[in-house]
Formats: C-alpha cells, sequence, structure tokens
C-alpha cells in the first residue's frame, strides 16, 4: 500500500461577499476541506488563524500554547496540525508549529507549485497507461 505524502483537497466556494479577517480565514480553511462535520468547533480553523498571526511575529507556535488559544484538547489540536500538514499549509520546526512559509499566501504558491508537479506525475502515468493499451489522445 503507498502511503500518502501530501493530499490535497481543493473545494471550489463562493468567495466571501465582505472582507472580515475570521470570514476569510475560514473560507480558506472550508476551501482546503478542513472544517468538516466532526470539527463542529472549527478547530482547525481556529489553529490556523493563530499561525497566521503569529507569522507576523516570525514564530511558532506549540501544541501545547495552541490547545491553550484554541482550547480543545491536545489530541485533538494535533490531530488537526497533521492534516493541515499533510495538505501542506503547516510544517513542524524543532517542537513548534508556523506556516510553510513566511505568509499565507506564499504558503498557497507553494501548494499550488507542488499541485501542478502531482498533476505532472499524474499525466506521465497517465500517458504510459494509455500507450500500453494503444489509447490515443490529443
Amino acid at each position: 500500500m503507498l502511503r500518502s505524502l501530501r493530499q490535497f483537497v481543493i473545494r471550489k466556494l463562493r468567495e466571501p461577499t465582505e472582507k472580515q479577517l475570521d470570514k476569510d480565514i475560514e473560507w480558506v480553511c472550508n476551501s482546503f476541506g478542513f472544517i468538516t462535520p466532526r470539527d463542529q468547533d472549527k478547530t482547525a480553523f481556529k489553529i490556523l488563524k493563530a499561525l497566521i498571526k503569529s507569522a507576523k511575529e516570525s514564530k511558532g507556535l506549540t501544541s501545547e500554547e495552541l490547545a491553550e488559544l484554541v482550547e480543545p484538547t491536545i489530541g485533538s489540536v494535533i490531530y488537526h496540525l497533521k492534516r493541515l500538514m499533510k495538505a501542506g499549509l503547516v510544517v513542524k520546526l524543532d517542537s513548534t508549529y508556523e506556516l510553510r512559509m513566511s505568509s499565507l499566501r506564499t504558503t498557497i504558491e507553494e501548494i499550488e507549485k507542488e499541485i501542478s508537479l502531482t498533476l505532472t506525475d499524474i499525466k506521465t502515468v497517465a500517458e504510459d497507461i494509455d500507450n500500453k493499451i494503444g489509447l490515443e489522445h490529443r
């Protein structure tokens, strides 16, 4: 069985009509598939918001600090941090977590590059499959 290095979930959602920090961050979380029925307390949103704010100070936060800020259990925080890391939004450096890049925009630009490379790999294998079966593509 192959182990997933990254998992990208991208949802095309209607953009927020008003510029409000919390609504915009929540929209980003929804667009990446992080707000689910399981996350009724919007823990992933709260974690991402805290990490975005900490990026301004160029510092990361420990899982314990995040648990204090967002007030779920440490287990819940770690669960959501793992999901955010698997999606490429968050990295762990030593014992702290932070945005992958210095800003949310550059983080998303890096994810965009990674998705593009992933799709290129998939297309290469798909072309090999087509060629082995004898399917033509234009």
